[in-house]
């Protein structure tokens, strides 16, 4: 099958490369449809790139956004039987009312893109993807125009409710990846911006959407209680909504965080024996109680965690992480024991935790891996020895040291790491050796190493002032 790099070759003149739009024109009128499909083709994978683009915020200029459309047109030509048309118009009316300055033109875009929306839903109404788009952007017509009537809220609700259940049909479940939670997601988000709204009634609205919401997933949980992450680890992120502030995201309240907080606790209380064969998904929901045990310092929530990491570990030895990720929930476990004075079972832990470092590189050589081992074995010797046996700061050292030469002198974690272990040796000179050379190496003619990660940690507060004298000579040497 020909591709679209032997396309532009065929019509290469010299060293003139055409653009795409140049192959449009070459091969709209008389291109094999091979031909046509490709570039058709391309132009679809341009307009992903750029609403990634645009996703990350990367793009916002209008006159960008405009040429999206005239891809559409072009594909519409080269396909005539593309049937798509209105849901990628759609996403781009939707991104000009996003980016659009005019209050009444992001109105009117937003209008022409539920229009779209709506039409291409005629033509499919089994989408998932396209019934959230649709209930996200109706439910942004609402915030843009001011107009919270309950029949809206309705539409809403039904949107999601169907794109709720069709999510849960058996073609959607093949895997852990597979598992489409977009409906999850978008459902509880929406649940939870309406406390954000000044309008009346809005915490009602919030109560009825929730209370829907679990009466229409509470079925599905028994079959696939992976269900349980999914609802929890959204309810994790929209508590962030009030750290990490989005362009028209509606802000919550603090106490309505900690409410969340309180549902995330009950519905994890469904999650802490979910089987599965897949080690992502374990590693996921293993993440996911670790947030909550940092959050909640709670030694229950360390313990699920790495019983779900030791699970993955079991599936997939031979891999830097979760050997990392089993030791260092034992680790936070160990530090809470250690700071209710039982010694002995931080002790345990600790040594449990060196075992499973030790077994994973008899099967891995990885820089992060040994990064991490040398990390463990630092802490070690700071929580359980004071720094006080030198055969454990010299392992950790060791540790570091092979980290460095399987990175391949590409990260500055490993002289870190030798740094500050040789400096607990009692070698202050040798780390600002270390140190020089690490400064040297991450710097160039633009750019001068400020020891930015470390300047300020307790562990070099002995030579900070030599630290300081690098960065100087560093700069002055330029």
């Amino acid at each position: 099958m020909q591709t679209i790099q032997e396309l532009t070759d065929k019509y290469t003149k010299g060293k003139n490369v055409p653009t795409l739009d140049d192959l449009f024109d070459r091969i709209s009128l008389d291109g094999s449809p091979q031909e046509k499909e490709l570039v058709a083709d391309a132009y679809l994978s341009d307009f992903g790139e750029s609403h990634y683009d645009y996703m990350c915020g990367k793009l916002n200029e209008l006159e960008w956004i405009w040429d999206m459309m005239d891809w559409i047109e072009k594909i519409e030509i080269l396909t005539p039987d593309f049937d798509q048309s209105n849901f990628y118009r759609g996403h781009v009316y939707e991104m000009l009312s996003s980016t659009s300055k005019e209050h009444e033109d992001k109105i009117k875009f937003n209008k022409l893109c539920i229009a779209h929306l709506q039409k291409q839903l005629d033509v499919n109404e089994e989408d998932v993807s396209l019934l959230i788009d649709l209930a996200q952007n109706v439910f942004r017509s609402c915030r843009l125009t001011q107009n919270y009537q309950k029949q809206i809220f309705d539409d809403i609700k039904s949107l999601f409710l169907r794109a709720l259940h069709l999510e849960r049909k058996e073609k959607h479940q093949s895997n852990f990846f597979g598992f489409n939670g977009s409906a999850i997601s978008g459902f509880l988000n929406i649940s939870y911006e309406f406390l954000a709204l000044a309008f009346d009634n809005n915490t009602y609205i919030h109560n009825e959407f929730i209370t829907a919401f679990k009466k229409a997933i509470k079925p599905y949980t028994e079959k696939d209680p992976s269900i349980y992450y999914h609802w929890a680890e959204t309810l994790v992120r929209i508590t962030g909504w009030v750290d990490y502030p989005k362009i028209e995201t509606c802000r919550i309240s603090q106490e309505v965080v900690n409410d969340i907080w309180e549902e995330v606790k009950i519905v994890l209380s469904q999650a802490t024996d979910i089987q599965s064969n897949d080690e992502h998904f374990l590693t996921s929901i293993g993440h996911l109680f670790d947030k909550v045990a940092k959050k909640e310092v709670g030694l229950s929530y360390y313990e699920t965690a790495f019983n779900y990491y030791s699970k993955a570990l079991e599936i997939n030895g031979e891999t830097w992480s979760n050997p990392y990720y089993a030791s260092h929930a034992i680790q936070m476990m160990a530090l809470i024991h250690l700071k209710n004075n039982d010694r002995n079972k931080s002790i345990k832990l600790f040594n449990q935790g060196l075992r499973i470092f030790e077994n994973a590189q008899q099967k891995v050589s990885d820089f992060q891996l040994s990064v991490y081992h040398g990390d463990y074995l630092y802490d070690y010797s700071k929580y359980l020895e004071n720094f006080s046996n030198r055969d454990t700061l010299l392992e950790a050292k060791k540790q570091y040291e092979d980290s460095r030469i399987l990175g391949k002198d590409f990260y500055t974690h490993p002289y870190y790491g030798l740094a500050k272990t040789t400096l607990r040796l009692g070698d202050k000179k040798e780390c600002l050796s270390i140190l020089k050379t690490c400064g040297a190496l991450f710097s160039n003619e633009y750019h001068t190493h400020g020891f930015n990660d470390i300047i300020d940690d307790k562990d070099f507060t002995k030579v900070r002032e030599g630290i300081l004298n690098i960065i100087k000579n560093l700069k002055t040497s330029q």
